[in-house]
């Protein structure tokens, strides 16, 4: 059964925290707002790039077979959603919910693994507000997040902090900040307790929760940046169905950082180079990040990222139809989204 539709932090649900919001501020917290989420009216895109990393593996692409049985055992993902409820004093008022889950496999079947997280969230200006409507909240059960953050924290000029554009953009980066949250949470439950592969959809990066023995590994699926120098790029957007870049660093070696890699799932159509990629990565094992590293331990991870990539390649059928992003999203995955939104409603 999934859980109460109620937010671990305050114990409310959304429809609880709009009731509680109207006799605070009055009629501005009505259950309006635009048709559409925040999400899909993002305010501006990242700039593409190219960034530098460090090489793994010498030598061409790789041609991966398919492997014969699947390795994946489960599939991770999280959803959120976020929308302006009303303004106050031309700041927006936010209403967001984010879930995580883990969905696995039984018999060609996936069933949700122990319960999905969620957690609903209330965002605004403690300043637009005021204060004796913000303790108001809080006494009643709702711990309101303040939107006004720092510049250097929040990445908002502090000229544009005032404009109800900027605003949302912090509203909607915290709210992923808390989605990922709940998702680093998941996966450490998984790999604590489970030694079976697990699919996270993203990267894994900023994701302390596992070692190089955990069972787990990311798959990105956008490519706002590219990693490697001008040769390797050409190559990683030449790849064919099946085949795969060699491995590289990404980050610092000082730091936490992930081993990497391209692999063409779908073939491209009509030419997009971006079509059908996505980008695997793996806690690399800490012998690899030794100054001069044994040849043998290369020659293990190597075959290991073989090995990986015939298991990531197996999970291209069922197509995950009719979802525009079919060509590089995992059905798993798609099934796990289909759950969440399913928990979190319209």
């Amino acid at each position: 059964m999934p859980p109460a539709r109620t937010s671990p932090a305050t114990g409310v649900g959304p429809q609880a925290i709009l009731r509680r919001l109207r006799p605070v501020i009055g009629h501005v917290a009505g259950g309006g707002g635009p048709a559409l989420p925040l999400e899909r009216t993002a305010l501006h895109a990242e700039p593409a790039q190219i960034a530098a990393c460090s090489p793994l593996e010498d030598g061409p692409v790789r041609s991966m077979p398919c492997a014969t049985g699947p390795m994946v055992a489960a599939f991770l993902d999280g959803v959120q959603r976020s929308r302006v409820i009303a303004h106050l004093n031309g700041s927006p008022l936010v209403l967001a919910t984010v879930a995580a889950a883990i969905r696995e496999r039984h018999d060609r079947r996936l069933a949700t693994w122990h319960e999905p997280l969620r957690r609903d969230l209330l965002l605004a200006s403690r300043t637009a507000m005021g204060e004796e409507p913000w303790g108001q909240l809080q006494a009643a059960g709702v711990e309101p997040i303040d939107l006004d953050l720092p510049a250097d924290e929040a990445g908002v000029p502090a000229g544009a902090f005032g404009h109800p554009n900027a605003a949302r953009a912090r509203a909607l980066a915290r709210v992923s900040l808390e989605r990922e949250a709940l998702e680093r949470q998941l996966a450490a439950r998984w790999c604590t307790t489970e030694t079976r592969w697990l699919w996270i959809d993203g990267g894994i990066a900023g994701n302390l929760a596992f070692d190089a023995d955990a069972a787990a590994f990311g798959v990105v699926k956008s490519h706002t940046t590219l990693y490697g120098d001008a040769e390797s790029v050409a190559q990683i957007l030449a790849l064919r169905s099946g085949e795969r870049s060699p491995a590289f660093l990404v980050g610092s070696r000082r730091r936490r950082a992930v081993a990497s890699w391209y692999l063409r799932w779908h073939a491209s159509v009509q030419g997009d180079p971006l079509f059908g990629l996505v980008r695997v990565e793996v806690v690399p094992p800490p012998a690899l990040l030794h100054p001069s590293p044994d040849p043998a331990v290369h020659r293990a991870f190597s075959t290991f990222c073989d090995t990986l990539s015939s298991a990531i390649l197996l999970e291209r059928r069922p197509l995950s139809l009719p979802d525009p992003r079919w060509h590089t999203l995992a059905y798993g995955v798609h099934d796990v989204e289909r759950y969440l939104h399913a928990l979190i409603g319209p």
